[in-house]
């Protein structure tokens, strides 16, 4: 009997099982990553993926240059393809340069041309995917598999989430073996990715709680914005991300300051404004200043998320009772828009199971079914 897909909310759900799966099995699915990184004096590193993995590559760029000190590039693969120089000052040795490819499926038809192009001019890359033996391997020196198990439905969830968590624990192993931090520190960084893994379903429920109690004026809802700042602009971008595809409402995404510059004649009392408050001093103190702005000269519909401390909130928002690190918290803060997203779509009778394309089109799969340009959808 073939097992009942899990529904989008069921992978939100799900997720805090494989994030300690991925704690527990770092190991066996980690060293040789860790072991490419130890081994080569990697200087510079591009962060290549569409979609989703795109958000991905944004938010562990902010990891690897942090935690190990490269310079890190994340880019849409088609324009490190065909317009992004790859050492345009020749600053650095070609071995010296690394291009990470993410894909969960691996079959991305942008990702992987742009990881054939690294490979084919002779830089190191790696294919990080979950599904063994893609094609993304075939351009690859290195491989990562990630353990965020296969998803059911379009809309992914569980994989970005884990992929950050995963990448993050291949930081902090790699920083370790090289000696950037010290043990001490590694125990602690450590210890916050445990936490947070064994935590993570108190923020679940309390993103649901938030939904519910806001529901009739989610339901309303016509358009909207996601506003974040420093690791969480990302954050912003995938929540975006994630309503587009799913609930099908205008959308944007913006880093918070870059917010005010242009789309505020666009704004009116139908918009929603979604804030992502999360460290940040001086970026924090002016979120304090938009909120009341947002409401005096546009929209009630103001909603504020964070984990933050000494913010005037009402019942719209949601206060996390428990926090992380700054660097961890994009997988903090994306949990409420993956469950708005869900329980929304679950409201008005969208079945985020159910691929929306009726009709032929051009894949985004390399080689494309394996190897056609166009493709019938399946037909069910």
């Amino acid at each position: 009997m073939e097992r009942e897909k899990l529904s989008m909310i069921g992978h939100v759900k799900d997720t805090p099982r494989v994030l300690k799966k991925a704690y527990e099995q770092r190991h066996e699915a980690i060293d040789e990553f860790v072991s490419a990184f130890v081994t080569h004096d990697f200087k510079k590193v591009f962060f290549l993926g569409s979609g989703t993995s795109h958000h991905v590559s944004l938010v562990i760029r902010n990891i690897f240059v942090e935690i190990l000190g490269v310079e890190g590039i994340a880019c849409e693969p088609t324009l490190f393809a065909y317009h992004e120089p790859i050492n345009p000052s020749n600053a650095f040795k070609k071995e010296e340069i690394c291009v990470i490819g993410f894909s969960q499926h691996g079959d991305s038809i942008s990702t992987c041309t742009a990881l054939k192009k690294a490979h084919d001019e002779g830089y190191f890359t790696i294919a990080v995917t979950e599904q063994l033996g893609s094609v993304l391997e075939e351009f690859s020196d290195a491989y990562c598999h990630l353990l965020c198990e296969e998803e059911e439905i379009g809309p992914e969830t569980r994989g970005y989430t884990e992929t950050i968590f995963q990448f993050y624990i291949q930081a902090i192993e790699i920083a370790k073996a090289k000696g950037r931090i010290s043990e001490n520190q590694f125990i602690q960084m450590d210890s916050d990715a445990k936490k947070l893994a064994e935590e993570l379903p108190v923020v679940i429920q309390e993103s649901i709680d938030w939904y519910h109690r806001n529901r009739d004026e989610f339901l309303k809802m016509t358009k909207s914005s996601i506003a974040g700042y420093g690791v969480n602009f990302p954050t912003a971008l995938e929540a975006r991300l994630k309503f587009f595809e799913t609930y099908a409402r205008p959308c944007t995404g913006y880093e918070m300051e870059e917010q005010m510059h242009g789309p505020m004649r666009a704004y009116d009392q139908n918009n929603y404004i979604f804030l992502i408050a999360s460290e940040g001093t001086a970026e924090l103190a002016r979120l304090k200043e938009l909120v009341p702005y947002y409401k005096d000269a546009f929209t009630e519909h103001v909603f504020v998320i964070t984990a933050e401390e000494g913010l005037e909130l009402s019942r719209r928002d949601l206060h996390f009772s428990i926090k992380t690190s700054d660097i961890l918290s994009p997988i903090l803060y994306i949990i409420p828009f993956q469950v708005l997203s869900a329980l929304i779509c679950e409201d008005v009778g969208i079945d985020t199971k159910v691929s929306p394309i009726k009709k032929r089109y051009v894949s985004s799969h390399y080689p494309s079914q394996r190897h056609q340009n166009l493709i019938e959808p399946e037909k069910h």
